[in-house]
């Protein structure tokens, strides 16, 4: 099973042309599902979601999506706290923890958006009881949580990690083998990483913005994922200026007692 994910697409400040060469590749990974992690626009405004909506409309496969902190308001308060994601729901779709249940993989959507805390997100007990059942009812099937704010960040990464991220990893460690897709850091990367109470059951795929002029150190990119039995192959394709997205790298990784391991 092949799933395409993108993310931090920030209509609004988006490019054009790249837009168009997103499509196109997308179209040409010919995925049997499309995750978008969020930070569909810029600043929540109706002009902003309209093209945003337009894309989404255009993709020939089906596709889910979670907002991101983006796809809430900043400045309109009495949006941001009483209709946070009001507008999500109008343009986008009306769920914004939807899940997706595909040969060989569950994918689990996660609403980490916080309207008191704009950029950090939060994800609460809820949230992870819900997910940790779903985990562990997925059977043969991959469990893949989709959402927008990383759960874990690298030493260098200047943000503030979000808000029950640590609990989430411990929780969801004790259900086995998982895959957590994510955005909102600009940057790419794919790693296994070790929760406090199990080692490498959680292995993070987090993609960089598919289609923003804001780029923070990285070209636009997005991830092509190939599913099978408890593995996962991992295709990083990146814009090159001027030309179309290319493939840039490869990781195939297996999920063994041990947790992930890199095949």
């Amino acid at each position: 099973m092949r799933l395409v994910l993108i993310a931090d697409l920030h209509f609004g400040h988006e490019s054009p042309s790249l837009v168009s060469r997103l499509h196109a590749a997308i179209t040409g990974a010919r995925p049997d599902l499309i995750v978008v992690a969020g930070d569909f626009v810029q600043r929540a405004r109706a002009s902003q979601y309209r093209p945003a909506r337009a894309f989404v409309d255009e993709l020939t496969a089906p596709w889910i999506a979670v907002p991101g902190n983006h796809d809430i308001p900043l400045f309109n308060l009495p949006a941001r706290l009483l209709a946070p994601r009001a507008a999500f729901r109008r343009w986008i779709g009306p769920e914004t923890e939807p899940v997706w249940e595909g040969d060989g993989a569950r994918v689990i959507g996660l609403d980490t958006t916080d309207r008191w805390s704009h950029q950090r997100g939060r994800v609460d007990k809820r949230q992870i009881d819900r997910v940790g059942a779903m985990i562990r009812e997925a059977g043969d099937r991959l469990p893949i949580i989709l959402a927008h704010h990383p759960f874990h960040h690298r030493p260098e990464v200047a943000k503030s990690l979000m808000r029950g991220a640590p609990e989430a990893l411990d929780a969801w460690a004790e259900c086995g083998a998982h895959v957590i897709l994510s955005g909102h850091l600009h940057t790419f990367l794919v790693e296994p990483f070790v929760a406090r109470k199990s080692d490498g059951q959680t292995l993070q795929v987090h993609c960089g913005t598919s289609a923003s002029s804001r780029l923070r150190g990285q070209d636009n990119d997005f991830a092509i994922l190939d599913v099978g039995h408890r593995s996962i192959e991992v295709t990083r394709m990146v814009f090159s200026e001027g030309a179309a997205f290319d493939r840039a790298s490869r990781m195939a990784y297996t999920a063994g007692p041990d947790g992930w391991v890199q095949a």
